[in-house]
């Protein structure tokens, strides 16, 4: 069996992944983890993260799941091996645009595919084991920001609760995640406050950081999770924007918003996507360019909700 997320994990995305190779090795069903890119730093805590391979071993399965995406093209260079396998189930919170998959477990009110794995894995009455429960909190502490996001749910509450009788060590996993800076993300992030720009009557921000930048601080693309929410802190910002340069002409971009505001709808003018209040979109074009067309989007988006 071949599981897969999306390109760039987070902790929902891995942590899903995961929790469902975990699930299928007690039931004794061979199975693989693949995803585009190699898990970030602050995720190498979790159980089972060594496996996580960018090339299947077996090059063919019967059946592939494939959580927290609503669109293929997300698996990045892994697309082609699913699109080997007979059948898929695919298992997500995002509202989709497309229909990919044979079965679809869909719920957006959900506020992470880790909260739906875990109703279905309660619904099956399958084994949690602390490695299993570990994963899946992960999934649920990191899409709601550490239950501080506006997706914080009584359900996630009570699930995370769940997850905790079963032995998944929240302590780890505030640390690793929310409390375990390396020293150059650290200098990485005075530079994009420093020179955070505003618009709006400032209730737009954005920054960006260059391949100039990078270097100069010694730090990684994955050293930026969470500058995009430090930018949208600031008490009258509606909308923030992190804009990267990791090598030229190769730039990501995340947004982030409150209340009504959706930054998804942004995104994707330029093919990107993700939730209402958070959503990303990556280009092959020059630094300049990006900054100019995604801003004026944002302040597009201001304007018209």
């Amino acid at each position: 069996m071949l599981i897969g997320s999306h390109l760039n994990p987070d902790g929902d995305a891995m942590g899903s992944a995961l929790a469902v190779s975990h699930l299928l090795d007690g039931m004794g069903i061979e199975n693989e983890v693949l995803c585009h890119h190699v898990p970030p730093k602050n995720l190498e805590f979790l159980p089972g993260i060594k496996r996580v391979r960018q090339v299947p071993k077996n090059p063919k399965h019967d059946l592939a799941i494939v959580v927290d995406l609503e669109s293929l093209e997300r698996l990045g260079s892994t697309e082609q091996y699913f699109h080997e396998c007979p059948r898929m189930i695919l298992v997500d919170h995002h509202v989709p645009h497309k229909m990919p998959g044979d079965i679809r477990i869909v719920d957006v009110t959900a506020s992470a595919t880790a909260l739906i794995l875990t109703k279905i894995f309660l619904e099956i009455k399958a084994k949690f084991t602390p490695e299993m429960a570990t994963c899946l909190l992960t999934g649920i502490v990191t899409d709601t920001g550490s239950f501080r996001f506006r997706n914080t749910t009584p359900e996630a509450l009570s699930m995370a609760a769940i997850l905790l009788e079963n032995g998944a060590d929240i302590n780890l996993v505030s640390e690793q995640i929310f409390q375990s800076k390396p020293v150059a993300a650290a200098k990485l992030l005075g530079i994009v406050l420093n020179g955070m720009s505003l618009a709006c009557d400032n209730r737009l921000a954005w920054s960006v950081v260059t391949v100039d930048d990078f270097a100069m601080t010694g730090s990684t693309d994955e050293d930026t999770e969470g500058f995009a929410n430090e930018l949208l802190s600031i008490e009258t910002v509606q909308i923030a924007i992190l804009i990267r340069e990791p090598k030229a002409n190769k730039v990501r971009v995340s947004l982030r918003s409150r209340r009504g505001y959706d930054v998804a709808a942004v995104a994707r003018n330029f093919n990107g996507g993700g939730h209402k209040n958070a959503a990303g979109c990556t280009f092959d074009l020059p630094l300049e360019e990006v900054v100019d067309r995604v801003v004026e989007k944002a302040k597009q988006c201001l304007e018209s909700s």
